[in-house]
């Protein structure tokens, strides 16, 4: 029976009840310890290299693998997850998003996160739709109009009124009217950027110490968008500034992964596969669920959510 590759995708890592947002959706740092010691009994635990020589068809194990990704180079994913990682001499590969780094800025990705967190999601909705509404007029129509199939497809794990405002503020909100409705609202509830950006994402010194310690390292671009919504030369921009940063601020990589901003197949297109291929990325993950096979093109690489049922049994059959 031929093997598989089982890439596990991690967001928010936190002891939530302790923070100052505990209704952030995310694992328990905890749980995450017990999960990847879980994974462990039960899978050949890859690196970046023998994930992607399996993928080629180069490497073939005894046992199915899994590899642990983690986007958006958050700062628990350092002081949290590769800790763990490390102890155990598990390799994690981190994306990270380098405009929030380099320019301590908060993607608005994550603004709508704590924003949802601080209050109540109709209150939250409601503001935020009047305040887009300033620049954008049609944002209440189009927002109701959202097609919930692809809205509740794309996340899963949301209820129906709050799985359509997301995919309209991610997928179809005009971005600077959206930005600029989002940065009103997150500094009028939550405070300043560059504070918040500070204490959410890892620094360039952490993300060098976590390939001391044995991380591999991966692009998520530079503003966290949704790629395929752009072209030419404002998505050149992006992925050039992604690339120059990672190559001045951190070590180099044998091999350079991608991992695209919300990752389904709406998200990316053959125009951003070209440039990262440009760029010398190697390859690229997706949010696409299910195992990876030896073949399978290295541009489009599934991945399993943490909290997937599917996991979730596996893991409790190995702990069993």
């Amino acid at each position: 029976m031929s093997q598989s590759l089982q890439i596990v995708m991690y967001h928010y890592v936190r002891d939530l009840p302790r923070t100052r947002y505990p209704q952030i959706k995310g694992m328990l740092a905890s749980d995450f310890r017990d999960q990847v010691n879980a994974l462990a009994a039960g899978y050949e635990m890859a690196t970046l290299e023998s994930a992607i020589a399996f993928l080629r068809g180069e490497y073939h194990p005894s046992h199915d693998l899994c590899l642990l990704t983690f986007d958006d180079g958050l700062k628990e994913h350092w002081t949290e997850c590769t800790p763990v990682l490390a102890d155990l001499g598990i390799q994690g590969v981190f994306s990270l998003i380098t405009g929030c780094i380099e320019e301590q800025v908060v993607a608005p990705v994550h603004m709508n996160h704590f924003l949802m967190a601080s209050l109540p999601f109709d209150e939250y909705r409601f503001e935020f739709l009047t305040e887009i509404s300033k620049d954008h007029h049609t944002a209440v129509a189009e927002e109701a109009a959202v097609d919930v199939s692809r809205a509740t497809s794309t996340y899963i794990w949301d209820d129906t009124g709050i799985a359509k405002f997301k995919y309209f503020f991610n997928f179809l909100a005009p971005a600077k009217a959206r930005d600029a409705a989002t940065a009103r609202m997150f500094a009028r509830h939550i405070g300043p950027q560059d504070q918040f950006a500070k204490e959410l994402y890892v620094s360039w010194e952490e993300a060098r110490q976590m390939q001391d310690a044995g991380m591999a390292l991966s692009g998520h671009s530079h503003r966290h968008q949704p790629l395929a919504t752009l072209t030419g030369e404002p998505l050149a921009a992006d992925l050039s500034a992604c690339k120059t940063l990672l190559d001045q601020n951190v070590k180099s990589q044998s091999l350079w992964p991608f991992c695209y901003p919300y990752g389904k197949s709406d998200s990316y297109n053959e125009e951003v596969i070209g440039l990262l291929k440009d760029l010398r990325f190697d390859c690229a993950f997706t949010t696409k669920s299910g195992p990876a096979l030896a073949g399978s093109d290295l541009f489009h690489i599934a991945r399993v959510d943490c909290k997937n049922a599917k996991l979730a049994a596996a893991v409790e059959e190995v702990s069993a």
